[in-house]
């Protein structure tokens, strides 16, 4: 009798189920645009452009999906679809836009994605049915619901000092491993933190400063680290995680100056 009571139930569930791994084949679209257009984290804007059609079908299939479907996939599935619409999303933007050719009075470089008006917090897109902005994904969706500040090494601003854009995309099934990559990719780049051990010297992203609560709450709970707080603290504690072999032991022992390096925020162009 048990059987006979719990088998419709499955039934019900197995079309939720199964969604997440169906929607792969939509990431796939994603995958041919990452792997045609993404060199060593540069985006070739202007062939993308010139053949948008798959970036484009990938943004719709997005904004298609069923919310009932989505809330039904596990916690790595969501994350992996959420990281993926801001990355969609943010080169829709820029392609939209492209050429950027922005003032030059202005404040950032005149390739830029701050030189298109509103780009975070006043451009729409369509995700699982509803309208967002990229900054309700990074800090409604991801930060929030997530709480994984290895997300910061994934998502991607279009910008010259932000950690590389993949060329592939994130899956639920290889998530952890391809957030862990990220991270490393991100701290190992001279041309985003600068780590000298010899020097005793760690010049950090502004990532570091601007979010760094999530970085002291996954990885500082005791809210100091290597004679470090605040945001030198979350610095610190993500290279001693991430950072190259000996970061760990170095940076723990004390000792190291930390600061912060300005932020390029030039498009992330193969072209000049």
């Amino acid at each position: 009798m048990t059987f006979v009571r719990t088998l419709p139930l499955l039934l019900l569930a197995m079309p939720t189920l199964l969604a997440a791994a169906d929607f792969d084949r939509s990431h796939a679209l994603f995958a041919k645009v990452l792997k045609a257009h993404v060199r060593d984290g540069l985006v070739d804007y202007s062939a993308l452009k010139a053949s948008r059609r798959t970036l484009d079908d990938y943004v719709a299939a997005l904004g298609t999906l069923d919310p009932k479907t989505l809330e039904g996939w596990k916690r790595e599935d969501r994350f992996a679809y959420w990281i993926n619409a801001y990355n969609a999303f943010t080169l829709r933007a820029v392609v939209d836009h492209y050429p950027i050719e922005g003032s030059w009075f202005s404040l950032y470089p005149r390739k830029s994605i701050r030189q298109i008006s509103g780009v975070w917090d006043k451009l729409q897109f369509t995700a699982a049915g509803a309208p967002v902005t990229l900054d309700a994904i990074e800090h409604q969706i991801l930060r929030k619901q997530f709480a994984d500040p290895r997300l910061h090494a994934a998502i991607n601003c279009a910008s010259m000092s932000c950690p590389e854009l993949r060329d592939e995309p994130y899956t639920g099934e290889k998530l952890d491993a391809q957030l862990t990559d990220a991270a490393r990719r991100f701290a190992g780049s001279p041309a985003r933190n600068a780590f000298d051990p010899a020097a005793r010297t760690l010049s950090a992203s502004s990532i570091f400063d601007w979010f760094a609560a999530d970085f002291l709450a996954a990885y500082v709970p005791g809210g100091s680290f290597g004679g470090f707080t605040g945001k030198r603290a979350a610095a610190a504690a993500f290279f001693a995680r991430f950072g190259p072999a000996g970061a760990s032991k170095a940076l723990g022992a004390g000792g190291f100056t930390v600061g912060f390096l300005s932020y390029d925020w030039t498009l992330n162009d193969t072209a000049p």
